[in-house]
């Protein structure tokens, strides 16, 4: 991938199969359409193209409702095309959020994710109709299916957003493309300067998140970042999980504009931080994912991963990879020893990212 292309997500040509599509004049959908989101931060925002997609097929006097983890609550409310959000504690629905399903009355589900939990939990629902895709002993929950998605050898032809779109496809959205409006924060400015932060995001302001939960394999070195962080003219803001807190120590160091919000954010702060960023440079990470769906403009570093399968989805992006003969290997930790070890990430260098953050910003 060329150092400084814009990156555009791959889709394919063909919509959803015709195979396990519902068909249009048979749908009852009485008060609306019920999603069951995905339960991983990364997984749900490359759902958010085909919701929105969703949207356009709902009768506009019905309703969207999205069911999901309480944790993951704040992508789906910052999502306007989403008329109410429900959650469940953990990762399986409860009494009380199937209750309230039922009040609602939605005449179709999409089951998002491949489990056969997921799938459970709507036919317990009683959501009449059931779209998803078969396999894991879980045909018979749906009363609709398509076929199951093929995991790719090697280098992906097409975005993993695509599974998602072909389940839109299915509900009658037949349009292709990742067009969608992004997802907003009412008051960014005051949310990411909530809590004691003192972000004064109206300042050029480049937002760092050295982590990647995945692995090593996913992540530039830390020194790397700080390198970037000190050659950046404006506020720094380093962001991570309570496990991250050590590299973005690191990349903080030796700022001296810099707030370190490593461990100290909600997910809703933490949009409103990268909603309100100048720029963001990540890992192939949930923040890549997270800032692209608000808007953020950025560059992400990608190092045993495929960038074609999970490259950033919104705003303006560049894709910085190293492409090696072993790549994409998907490991989380580099197999090679000695000058190989980890080669994909340390041929990038600290000035081509900043070349690219001037790109991305320009």
């Amino acid at each position: 991938m060329s150092t400084l292309e814009t990156y555009q997500p791959v889709l394919g040509r063909a919509p959803a199969p015709d195979s396990g599509r519902i068909d249009r004049s048979e749908i009852e959908w009485r008060n609306g359409l019920l999603v069951r989101a995905t339960n991983w931060l990364g997984d749900t925002l490359m759902t958010v193209p085909a919701v929105y997609r969703m949207r356009r097929a709902v009768p506009s006097s019905c309703g969207v409702f999205v069911l999901c983890p309480e944790g993951l609550a704040p992508i789906w409310e910052a999502a306007s095309w989403v008329n109410e959000v429900i959650t469940f504690p953990g990762k399986r629905v409860n009494r009380g959020a199937r209750e309230r399903i039922r009040r609602l009355r939605p005449g179709v589900a999409v089951v998002l994710p491949n489990s056969f939990g997921s799938a459970l939990d709507i036919w317990r629902a009683g959501v009449p109709r059931r779209l998803g895709r078969r396999g894991r002993g879980r045909s018979m929950l749906l009363t609709d299916r398509l076929p199951t998605w093929p995991r790719p050898v090697g280098r992906a032809s097409e975005h993993q957003v695509r599974r998602y779109l072909e389940l839109a496809g299915g509900v009658g959205d037949i349009d292709w493309g990742t067009a969608c409006p992004r997802l907003e924060i009412s008051d960014a400015a005051g949310v990411a300067a909530g809590s004691g932060m003192a972000c004064d995001m109206g300042k050029p302001s480049l937002v760092v998140a050295p982590g990647a939960a995945y692995g090593p394999a996913k992540q530039w070195p830390a020194e790397r970042f700080a390198a970037v962080a000190q050659g950046w003219e404006g506020l720094v803001v380093v962001v991570g999980t309570d496990r991250e807190k050590g590299d973005a120590a690191y990349v903080a160091a030796d700022l001296k504009n810099v707030v370190n919000l490593a461990g100290k954010t909600s997910l809703r702060q933490l949009m409103a931080v990268l909603s309100c960023a100048t720029c963001v440079i990540a890992n192939d990470s949930g923040v890549m994912h997270l800032a692209a769906a608000l808007g953020a403009h950025g560059v992400a570093i990608f190092g045993s991963t495929d960038p074609i399968a999970t490259g950033p989805v919104g705003g303006r992006w560049i894709v910085l990879q190293d492409s090696p003969d072993c790549a994409p290997c998907f490991a989380r930790r580099c197999a090679l020893a000695g000058e190989d070890s980890y080669k994909c990430l340390r041929a990038i260098s600290v000035a081509t990212a900043l070349e690219a953050l001037e790109a991305v910003r320009a």
